[in-house]
């Protein structure tokens, strides 16, 4: 009997298709696969069957499953299906299943390289990768970790495909591969592995422009989709094909796209890969010169935008930026350092990004700052009656502040201030309107706001013994004029994109009509917001914080009776969560998140006693980095906000929970 996971699951026996059943029969199959030979726990097949909810009979369904199984399988001899001590084991013989069958000629493949025979490991790699009809268990999702299972075979496969191209381009195959690189490159642009392969192929096809311009192209995606410079690696190769290095046109080229430097390719006459040293291969820890690759990476930027903002700074590369209270910091996604340290106002929380400034609201001294892009000055002013509370912006660059009302001020009105793009005061260098068009909501605070569809959408009203924080104000863009929604429950935070306004929501018991912390997604042509219950019962608060962006709207919730932070991933299509992660290990005891935006490559976090951002990768889902900006008792990151490029943050004094109202 044969079986196959590389592709859609099948069972052949005889040269006969097994039928399978249903589909719960065939993810409980394909996990056995995906573990042959393996104890996989009840618990693990449950969780791969029906993730975070699964129903109070799984259990039994579960041993359903596994009897049909074993029908099956046996139908020709001994049952395959051993079971243990809380789960099972399925038995199949290496050469019956694709997938090791696979693994094997890949390692073939990989040890006839080293030792140089690369004709006969290209011939590997082919047979390893005519196994594969299609992504591994096509049609079959799994809902826990067998999608990383799942992920790390289609990432096995596109490894020795690329290591194939590798043989074919050392042995001179280079028209040949052309074509099939550029669909490669389509479908995996962030993959610089595979852009060198097309422009060292591009090279030697006598297509220098084309080599270059896929160089460009590169950038250009990496630095839009992921705020990132190419590796060295390709930056090196880019200026080994501007300079015609002699190396690109032997086999030894190849070592340039695996990420060595030219220079130590072997000549012609050595064999490929061999160094200088006389070893079989350059040295595995190699680095250029520091100098080498300051001088490379001027070269590349020199006379753009980007090469004259390295070269301002440059009498302060050699001491660190400093992180200091009250100010605007952007950092640098990659590598979390500081790029910009500027003084605004006091307690500085949230961030708005315009093309022309940033804006901060500065909670403490009840004013917004203006950090001028092209000046890099800041100017700080009052708009607001009251102490600015949130701060977003529009498609036009304008800035849009809500108001939080004096404690001591009777007046039951909120206000949302729109601060102009290039409207200036009456004295020369005031970048602020002298005129400020407040806009009234007949409630006591505008809080929380977010800017979509043609309009402003605020949270209104305050949080009391009976709690009027359950309104939003939905502000035309055009006319200004304002309509007000009420809500079921108390409004916590607010987001747009995707053509949906996303409200946090959340109840307590006898004082609202459910209890629960939810997303009401207000989408156009719908009557009623959808609701999205993200925690039932006992939920302390509903969602903080909500970010749209990366292909999935992001909530950030604190805290239930049982957990601390957590993040939930949330497709906007059909409004179901499909990934909730546990914050709550990367910070101690008494410290929370409390904001989060998407950018920049990655989804960002930071919180109330906390000095640090973390970063989650939204392909992975996973933690990736921490970057601890402040040390000591002193400074607070309380806002956050980010772009396809850049990433800025907020640096307070105090605590974040002692400010906003």
């Amino acid at each position: 009997m044969e079986f196959r996971i590389l592709g859609p699951l099948e069972v052949v026996e005889d040269g006969n298709p097994v039928a399978l059943g249903t589909l719960k029969e065939r993810l409980v199959l394909g996990v056995l696969l995906l573990h042959a030979n393996e104890f996989v726990s009840r618990e693990r097949l449950i969780d791969d069957l029906w993730g975070e909810a699964p129903p109070p009979t799984a259990r039994k369904a579960v041993n359903v499953y596994l009897s049909k199984l074993r029908k099956t399988l046996s139908g020709a001899g001994a049952d395959p299906i051993t079971t243990a001590a809380g789960g099972y084991r399925l038995h199949v013989e290496p050469e019956s299943l694709d997938a090791s069958r696979m693994q094997a000629l890949v390692g073939e493949a990989q040890e006839l390289v080293a030792k140089g025979e690369r004709e006969k490991a290209a011939q590997r790699f082919r047979e390893a990768l005519s196994l594969w009809r299609g992504p591994t268990l096509a049609g079959v999702q799994l809902e826990s970790r067998g999608r990383d299972e799942v992920a790390a075979l289609d990432e096995l496969r596109l490894t020795a495909l690329m290591d194939r191209i590798d043989c074919d381009l050392a042995l001179g195959r280079h028209e040949q591969v052309l074509g099939e690189l550029g669909v490669l490159v389509s479908e995996h642009p962030l993959r610089e592995r595979l852009r060198a392969q097309q422009m060292l192929a591009l090279y030697r096809a006598d297509r220098q422009a084309n080599a270059l311009e896929a160089y460009a192209e590169a950038r250009r995606t990496l630095v839009d989709d992921l705020g990132i410079e190419p590796s060295e690696a390709l930056q090196r190769l880019q200026q080994a094909i501007l300079r015609h290095d002699p190396s690109l046109e032997t086999p030894a080229g190849t070592a340039a796209v695996n990420g060595l430097p030219s220079t130590a390719a072997a000549p012609p006459s050595a064999p490929v890969g061999a160094a200088e040293t006389g070893a079989g291969r350059p040295p595995r820890h190699y680095r250029p010169r520091r100098w080498q690759v300051v001088l490379a990476g001027l070269v590349l930027l020199a006379g753009s935008a980007t090469a004259a903002a390295i070269l301002s700074t440059s009498t302060s590369a050699t001491a660190a930026l400093r992180v200091v209270p009250n100010s605007l910091v952007e950092l640098n996604p990659r590598t979390g350092k500081p790029v910009v340290v500027a003084p605004v106002g006091d307690l500085p929380g949230p961030i708005a990004i315009t093309p022309k400034a940033i804006w901060t609201a500065n909670y403490g001294s009840d004013d917004v700052s203006r950090y001028d892009r092209r000046t890099q000055q800041v100017d700080t002013k009052s708009v607001t009656p009251g102490q600015p509370f949130d701060i977003a912006f529009d498609q036009e660059g304008d800035a849009w502040v809500t108001n939080t009302p004096a404690d001591d001020n009777p007046d039951p009105t909120s206000v949302v201030v729109r601060l102009e793009a290039g409207a200036g005061g009456t004295s020369p260098g005031d970048v602020f309107p002298s005129k400020v068009q407040p806009i009234e909501f007949p409630l006591p605070m505008a809080g929380y706001e977010a800017l979509g569809g043609g309009s402003v959408w605020v949270i209104v009203g305050f949080h009391g013994p009976l709690p009027r924080d359950n309104h939003v104000a939905v502000v035309n863009l055009f006319t200004d004029k304002a309509s007000i929604v009420k809500l079921d429950e108390s409004a916590t935070s607010i987001a747009y994109g995707y053509n949906t306004a996303w409200i946090g929501t959340y109840g307590l018991g006898s004082a609202h009509i459910r209890d629960d912390s939810e997303i009401q997604a207000f989408r156009p042509g719908q009557s009623k917001p959808s609701r999205i219950v993200l925690a039932r019962h006992a939920a302390y608060w509903g969602p903080v914080a909500i970010a749209v962006g990366d292909g999935a709207v992001w909530a950030l919730t604190c805290c239930s009776t049982a957990s601390g932070n957590q993040l939930l991933k949330i497709n906007p299509s059909t409004l179901r969560i499909v990934r909730r992660l546990d914050l709550s290990s990367m910070y101690p005891a008494g410290r929370v998140l409390t904001n989060v935006a998407v950018g920049a490559g990655g989804v960002w976090l930071v919180g109330d006693h906390f000095h640090s951002v973390i970063k989650i990768n939204p392909r992975t889902d996973k933690i990736s980095r921490k970057f601890t900006l402040v040390r000591g008792k002193v400074g607070q990151l309380c806002g956050i906000a980010a772009t396809r490029r850049e990433l800025w943050v907020t640096s307070g004094h105090i605590y974040c929970d002692t400010i906003g109202g």
